[in-house]
């Protein structure tokens, strides 16, 4: 079963950070969705500034499915991925007046 899951990205170095500005320059927003895309893992929100912090939304079976959407497109070579598992998810575009899911319920 698919859960969510929040992934911090960092570069490995300056210049490896460097090299990906300038390798995906001409990247599409599909292109980025489409290779990120297993059947047990899929790259579903993705946030990016000049910092050397990027996060991303994945809706995945586990954190191994995640590494190995990121493999297909060489990403593991570039940067190190913190994936954080996130019981709750609440989107603007989704809501359904009906209480939310409480983590902390979930661990007792």
């Amino acid at each position: 079963m698919k859960k969510h899951f929040i992934c911090t990205h960092t570069y490995m170095s300056d210049e490896i950070k460097d090299k990906f500005f300038e390798d995906t320059k001409n990247l599409t927003d599909k292109e980025l969705f489409d290779g990120m895309k297993t059947e047990k893992a899929e790259l579903l929100q993705h946030w990016m500034g000049t910092e050397d912090f990027f996060y991303c939304h994945w809706y995945a079976e586990d954190e191994d499915a995640i590494f190995s959407a990121l493999e297909q497109m060489g990403m593991n070579d570039v940067m190190v991925t913190l994936p954080t598992e996130t019981q709750r998810y609440v989107s603007y575009d989704t809501l359904t007046g009906q209480p939310m899911v409480n983590p902390a319920d979930l661990t007792k």
